[in-house]
């Protein structure tokens, strides 16, 4: 009898474990499916330029043969990369490996959410719904930002769960997502954590797979810095860009008066960096150093007052607020009480932390939204009244609508940029003789306009400013403006280059006062929105 009544008890621990098989092939098969929609209805772009120029450093188009310094993203990460570009060049594996990680993330999420017991099915529905919402807006503006963000909240939710191997496995996603990006990563995590020891207690034994991963982490990090450091031209750029990128991101350097500049420090030459057009020569390390730690020194009073740049996620911030209100005062669980509110405390103070030094991107704060609305599933009160369970359905409408409009204006934007790349920058760039290098001046080339799955080469070599400044993939091509004058080099700008106060004859005026050489512009072709122009030199002093 004994024996029977363990194979009973076998036969239905099988039968539960193969359900939950099929249900989770059953919702990798239908992200597969939206996915792919979305990215050919929307359709699918990278956001900005950056992901752009990681993925041309991969497949070999910026410096000739694949690479895996890849600046933002770890080098193991990036070693992959280039080891498949070198197997197999037709295949856009940058994209790729993020199509997976979004897909595989999502269907971690929303398992893990069709599974919770003592839920509600309008409490799934309406959550897992408004996952799709936001999914659908990231996905049409893919960014590696909002990959290793959604990589990571799917790790940590995995982390919570009772079986061994789903939190082996989330810790293992955790790993993923701080290679592709730590700081989003870590933003998510720390989101995340409170929530997670909240969830575990003191089960110590549900920990270990936390520290092996955090291990791991601070491990593929020091394993990073030590690749970068090696070299000491990429150990000049990897400080130099950290310090740069602080100074580009952070509001408080744009409120700097000529007179609280470093001694030796140029005003115009400041300006120049803000616009993420630097000469390199006059803004070094050591200027950098200088910049960044007076831009420190700004008093907290004038910090303070970034926050109005909150406005813009007004809509947002209201909804999230009434959702943990109402869970506030329909809990009645006296340390979950307790907690809700030392959450909100803590979400608040990181919100004013984050924008007091820094401008709150959107996909940063997608980064930040979607653990909170994953975090307010998972504290949930397992009974609501009909008033609070209506009050959570409307505000959740009201997120998911919001999104909604917000992924169709980001679609018109898509088509814009298409348009301004095929229709306006290619026919000018079309000029430039093979070969010969590109840079952009006063314009944002919207080369993110290049299909996702299949980045055009370039008949050109690409010369990036900004972030790539120092950068040493940038060989032969030095790192003053100097390098502007160079007989094979084309600058894209817009038509109103020469207006008064526009970067073109600023930076003539840096060439002739730093450098002694007196240049004229020297148009090649232009059409109602773009121009090519190269600088030329005039006469030497």
């Amino acid at each position: 009898m004994g024996i029977g009544i363990t194979y009973n008890i076998s036969a239905i621990k099988s039968a539960i474990g193969n359900s939950k098989m099929l249900l989770c092939l059953a919702v990798l098969a239908f992200n597969i499916l939206f996915f792919g929609v979305m990215a050919a209805v929307l359709p699918m772009q990278y956001e900005e330029n950056d992901d752009i120029m990681m993925a041309m450093i991969a497949n070999g188009t910026y410096s000739g043969t694949p690479d895996y310094h890849l600046v933002y993203i770890n080098v193991i990460y990036g070693f992959v990369l280039a080891w498949l570009y070198g197997l197999n060049g037709a295949v856009e594996w940058y994209t790729w490996s993020f199509v997976v990680l979004h897909v595989v993330s999502m269907t971690m999420l929303v398992y893990c959410i069709l599974t919770t017991p003592n839920r509600a099915r309008w409490e799934r529905v309406a959550w897992i719904g408004l996952l799709y919402v936001l999914w659908a807006r990231i996905i049409i503006a893919l960014q590696f930002t909002t990959t290793a963000g959604l990589t990571c909240l799917a790790g940590c939710v995995m982390l919570m769960r009772e079986r061994r191997a789903e939190r082996w496995a989330g810790a293992g996603w955790i790993v993923i997502a701080a290679l592709v990006r730590f700081m989003a990563a870590g933003l998510v995590g720390v989101l995340m954590a409170p929530i997670i020891v909240y969830t575990l207690r003191t089960d110590w034994r549900r920990y270990i797979p936390i520290v092996v991963m955090l291990c791991a982490v601070v491990g593929c990090r020091m394993a990073n810095h030590a690749v970068y450091d090696r070299n000491p031209e990429w150990r000049y750029y990897r400080e130099y860009n950290q310090l740069r990128a602080q100074l580009n991101d952070n509001p408080n350097a744009y409120t700097l008066r000529p007179e609280q500049l470093p001694e030796g420090i140029d005003w115009i030459d400041y300006q120049l960096l803000l616009r993420f057009i630097p000469d390199a020569e006059q803004i070094d390390l050591a200027a950098i150093r200088q910049l960044s730690a007076t831009v420190g020194k700004v008093p907290v009073e004038r910090q303070l007052q970034n926050l109005h740049r909150m406005d813009k996620y007004a809509v947002e911030i209201a909804i999230l607020a009434a959702l943990l209100v109402m869970m506030i005062l329909t809990t009645g669980n006296r340390s979950k009480y307790i907690f809700l509110i030392a959450y909100s405390l803590f979400i608040a103070g990181l919100t004013v932390h984050v924008s007091m030094d820094g401008f709150l991107k959107n996909r940063v704060f997608l980064c930040m939204l979607a653990p909170l609305l994953v975090t307010d599933y998972m504290l949930l009160p397992n009974t609501t009244g009909m008033k609070r369970r209506w009050g959570i359905m409307i505000a959740m409408a009201v997120m998911g609508g919001w999104y909604v409009y917000q992924t169709a204006n980001e679609a018109v934007s898509v088509r814009h940029n298409e348009y301004q790349w095929q229709r306006l920058q290619q026919p000018v760039m079309s000029y430039v003789p093979a070969g010969a290098y590109v840079t952009t001046i006063g314009t944002s080339m919207t080369m993110e306009a290049n299909r996702p799955m299949r980045i055009w080469p370039l008949p050109y070599r690409k010369y990036t400013l900004g972030w790539m400044t120092w950068c040493p993939l940038n060989k032969p091509v030095g790192h003053s403006y100097r390098t502007l004058l160079r007989e094979d080099m084309y600058i894209l700008t817009n038509t109103g280059y020469m207006r008064e106060r526009t970067a073109i004859p600023r930076i003539c005026e840096q060439i002739e006062k730093h450098y002694g050489v007196k240049t004229r512009i020297r148009p090649i072709c232009h059409n109602s929105a773009y121009a090519l122009i190269q600088l030329v030199i005039e006469e030497r002093r």
